[in-house]
C-alpha cells in the first residue's frame, strides 16, 4: 500500500468517526482529536509532496499521537528513507509492521514484501556499528587523525562504509596501527592484542673454557663459547657459568636499555695438577739441601782433620760453597714449590679458550720484535715475527 492510499484511508477514518478497536487504544479519541489528527496528516502529506520531509515527519507524529494509525508510521518511515536517515528508516518501518500485526492478529501488512525491501535498502545505507576492544583495555583510540582522541577501549562508534586507519596507544605498550574496512550493513567487532613495549639491552658472555654451561637467571642458555648476544629486559640479571671439575662463576649484571653488557666468566680447575714449577722446584730444593749438607760435612772435616794444615783453607772453601750454593738452590726450590701450590688459575689445555676472540670474533695478532746479526761485520737486522 502506498502513502497516498494510506492517506485516503486515514482521512476517511477520521472524517467518518470510525471507532477503533478498544484493544488498540487505552481510550477512544474524541471527535476533536480526530479532526486535529486529520489536519496534521493532510499537512504532513502536503509537506511530503514538497519534499519537506523533516516537517512532514513532525506532522505525522502529531497525527499519530492523537489517533494512532499504521499510515502515520508508514509515512514517517518513508520520510526518513527520503532523508537518508538509515537508522530511523529501519526503526520506522519495523514500527509500522509491528503496529499492523498488533491490530490484525499477527498478520503481515499486504505490502510486507515492499517494506522488507525498504528495510534492507536502509540497512545498506546505515552506518555500521564499530566496536574496538584491546587487551589490555584503556588504550587511547584514534581513527585516521592521530591528533584527535576519540576515547578509550572498549570503544563504540558508527562509521560510514570505507577504509580507516585505527591507532591504539597505551603507556608501556607498542603503539598499534591497523587498517579497518567497514562494509555497509555489517557491524564490526574488533579486538586487538597489544604487545608490551620491551625496554631491552643485550648481554655477551665470554669464558676462558669451552663446554661450560651458561645460565641466565637460572635458565640454561647453552654452552661456551657462546658468541651470540643475549637480549634481556632492562634491570638486574644473574649470570652463571659452570663446568665439572672447575670452579663456578656467578655475577649479577645491570642491563641498560639499548646497551650491551659484557661479562668475562673465568673458571679454573678445582684440583690443580702439578706444573713445571713443582717438577723443577722439588729437585732443586733437594740438591740445595744436599749442598748444605755437604757444606756441613766439609766444615766438620776441616775442623776435625785439617785444622792447622795447608788443606784447611780448601775444605773451608768447600764448606762455603756448599752453604752458599745449597742455600740458594734450596731457596729457589722452595719458592717454586710455594708458587706451584698457590697457582690456582689453571685450565686444562683441551678446554682453554681465548676470551678476546669470543667477543670480537677476530683472530688475535701477536707481534714479536726480532734482532739478528747474519754475518760478522754486516750490521744488525731488525724484524718482527707476526703470529695469528
Amino acid at each position: 500500500m502506498r502513502p497516498f492510499l494510506f492517506g485516503l484511508a486515514l482521512v476517511a477514518l477520521l472524517v467518518t468517526g470510525m471507532m477503533l478497536s478498544p484493544s488498540v487504544y487505552a481510550a477512544d479519541p474524541t471527535p476533536e482529536d480526530k479532526a486535529k489528527a486529520a489536519e496534521f496528516y493532510k499537512e504532513g502529506r502536503a509537506l511530503f509532496d514538497k519534499e519537506l520531509y523533516s516537517a512532514a515527519i513532525e506532522n505525522f507524529k502529531k497525527a499519530h499521537a492523537l489517533v494512532p494509525h499504521e499510515a502515520n508510521l508508514y509515512n514517517i518511515a518513508r520520510a526518513y528513507e527520503k532523508l537518508g536517515d538509515a537508522e530511523n528508516c529501519v526503526t520506522g518501518y519495523q514500527a509500522y509492521v509491528d503496529f499492523y500485526k498488533r491490530r490484525n492478529n499477527g498478520q503481515d501488512p499486504k505490502d510486507a514484501i515492499d517494506v522488507r525491501a525498504s528495510i534492507q535498502k536502509c540497512q545498506l545505507l546505515q552506518r555500521p556499528k564499530v566496536t574496538i576492544n584491546s587487551d589490555p583495555p584503556d588504550a587511547k583510540v584514534y581513527i585516521d587523525d592521530k591528533s584527535k582522541l576519540l576515547g578509550q577501549t572498549p570503544y563504540e562508534t558508527t562509521l560510514d562504509p570505507g577504509k580507516y586507519k585505527v591507532y591504539l596507544v597505551l603507556d608501556g605498550f607498542v603503539p598499534f596501527e591497523e587498517t579497518l574496512e567497514v562494509r555497509a550493513g555489517e557491524p564490526v567487532n574488533l579486538r586487538f592484542k597489544l604487545e608490551k613495549f620491551q625496554r631491552v639491552g643485550t648481554v655477551r658472555v665470554k669464558s676462558n673454557v669451552r663446554g661450560a654451561s651458561l645460565f641466565l637467571d637460572g635458565r640454561n642458555i647453552g654452552l661456551t663459547p657462546y658468541r651470540d648476544p643475549i637480549t634481556v629486559d632492562e634491570g638486574a640479571h644473574q649470570i652463571s657459568v659452570k663446568k665439572d671439575n672447575y670452579t663456578d662463576f656467578g655475577k649479577e649484571v645491570q642491563v641498560t636499555v639499548n646497551e650491551q653488557t659484557e661479562v668475562t666468566a673465568e673458571l679454573y680447575l678445582r684440583d690443580s695438577p702439578a706444573t713445571w714449577k713443582a717438577y723443577v722446584g722439588w729437585p732443586t730444593a733437594i740438591v740445595g739441601a744436599l749442598g748444605i749438607g755437604f757444606g756441613v760435612f766439609a766444615g766438620t772435616e776441616a775442623d776435625k782433620h785439617f785444622k792447622g794444615t795447608p788443606d784447611f783453607d780448601s775444605w773451608s772453601t768447600l764448606q762455603k760453597v756448599g752453604y752458599g750454593a745449597g742455600g740458594g738452590l734450596l731457596g729457589v726450590g722452595i719458592l717454586l714449590i710455594i708458587l706451584d701450590a698457590t697457582d690456582t688459575s689453571l685450565v686444562d689445555s683441551k678446554d682453554e679458550l681465548d676470551p678476546y676472540a669470543q667477543v670480537d670474533e677476530v683472530p688475535r695478532v701477536t707481534l714479536v720484535p726480532t734482532v739478528s746479526a747474519p754475518e760478522r761485520g754486516s750490521g744488525v737486522m731488525f724484524g718482527a715475527d707476526i703470529r695469528f
